[in-house]
């Protein structure tokens, strides 16, 4: 069973670093599929607020029309996928709120 958390991450398109693309994830809400970009970013390397770096560890994105998810460079594998799940949970409960309702 996935834990949600109730924190989407707005990103600062001005402050925006560096990402990689990993892959996509195909996710089904209300009959609907959508692909939604994996990206890696290190976000350590991002010595702007070094604190903000710290509490980031991955997760669902929305900025503006665009939604992705992030997750953590230097994760380990099992992180990385700890990381995408918590990723795609969110973003299927935002869909869900904002087609849903």
């Amino acid at each position: 069973m996935l834990t949600l958390k109730p924190v989407m991450n707005e990103l600062n398109p001005n402050r925006m670093p560096d990402m990689r693309l990993v892959g996509v994830v195909q996710l089904r809400v209300a009959g609907h599929l959508y692909a939604v970009p994996v990206q890696a970013v290190d976000f350590a390397s991002d010595k702007s607020d070094t604190a903000e770096a710290e509490h980031h560890r991955g997760g669902f994105f929305v900025q503006g029309e665009t939604m992705g998810i992030v997750v953590e460079e230097s994760s380990d594998q099992e992180e990385f996928q700890r990381q995408i799940m918590e990723g795609c949970a969110q973003a299927v409960r935002h869909l869900s709120a904002k087609f849903l309702n």
